[in-house]
C-alpha cells in the first residue's frame, strides 16, 4: 500500500497530548495529528525522523497526519487503521497464508448488535475475523494492548460466542514494523484481555500474527509471526 504523493519528511519535536505532535517540516514548525493515541514508548523522541501525509482541509484542525517514525534502522507505522486496510488487500488478493479457500468476503459486517472487521465465506461455513494493530514492541516481542481495552475484550467475547454457534472465528494481530518476531498479551497492562484471549484460543478461536515491511512511502504485510499465549 502506497501513501501517495502527499507524503512529506519531518522531524519530531514534541507530543503535547496523545493526538498531537509538534513537527519541523521544511524548516518550519507545524502541528500534526497522531492517529495512534497509545503511549508509543521509545518512538516519540525529539529529533526522530518522521513521515507525514499533508492533507489541508477546512474541516481539519491540522494539515498533517503523522504516519511513520524512524526507529533505528527501520520505519514504524503510527496509523492503526492501516492494519485493517492491509488485511483487506490481502483478502482481496487471497494472499493471507492462514486463511485459504474462501470464495468471498465482506468487511464491517454487523451481526446482531455487534460489528466485525471481516466475514469470509467458505464452502461449508462462515468465518468472522477481527484485526488488532500492535504498536508496542519490546525486544522484538509485540505486546497487545498498550492500554486497557474494554473494546478488545468485547470483541474476543463475541468471537467466542460465534464460535460456540458453529462459525469459524479468528483474531489477526498486525505489528506495523519489520522487527517484530512474536506477539503476546500484555498482561501487565490488561490482564482481563489476556485471560479472555487465552480462553477463546483454548476453546477454538484462531489466533494469528503478522509483521510488516515499511518504507518511507509504502507499507505491506510481511511475515507470519508466532503468537505466544
Amino acid at each position: 500500500m502506497r501513501f501517495g504523493k502527499k507524503i512529506v519528511d519531518g522531524v519530531f519535536l514534541e507530543r503535547p497530548n496523545r493526538y498531537l505532535a509538534r513537527v519541523e517540516v521544511g524548516g518550519q514548525e507545524v502541528l500534526a495529528h497522531i492517529p495512534d493515541p497509545g503511549r508509543l514508548p521509545g518512538l516519540m523522541l525529539a529529533g526522530r525522523k518522521v513521515q507525514l501525509i499533508h492533507q489541508p482541509s477546512p474541516t481539519r484542525k491540522t494539515e498533517y497526519t503523522l504516519v511513520l517514525v524512524r526507529h533505528g534502522s527501520i520505519w514504524v507505522s503510527t496509523f492503526p487503521v492501516f492494519a485493517n486496510a492491509l488485511v483487506k488487500d490481502a483478502l482481496t488478493e487471497q494472499t493471507l497464508p492462514f486463511l485459504k479457500g474462501y470464495s468471498d468476503f465482506s468487511n464491517e459486517v454487523k451481526v446482531g448488535n455487534s460489528r466485525f472487521d471481516f466475514k469470509l465465506t467458505f464452502p461449508q461455513n462462515l468465518a468472522y475475523v477481527e484485526v488488532k494493530s500492535v504498536s508496542l514492541v519490546e525486544k522484538a516481542v509485540g505486546k497487545f494492548p498498550d492500554s486497557p481495552t474494554e473494546r478488545g475484550v468485547k470483541h474476543v467475547k463475541e468471537l467466542l460466542e460465534l464460535y460456540a454457534k458453529g462459525y469459524r472465528a479468528a483474531v489477526v494481530f498486525v505489528s506495523q514494523r519489520s522487527d517484530t518476531r512474536s506477539i503476546t498479551c500484555n498482561d501487565d497492562i490488561d490482564p482481563v484481555f489476556g485471560e479472555w484471549l487465552r480462553n477463546a484460543h483454548d476453546k477454538g478461536v484462531e489466533i494469528y500474527g503478522m509483521n510488516c515491511k515499511v518504507t518511507p512511502t509504502t507499507i505491506s504485510l510481511n511475515k507470519v509471526v508466532k503468537v505466544v499465549l
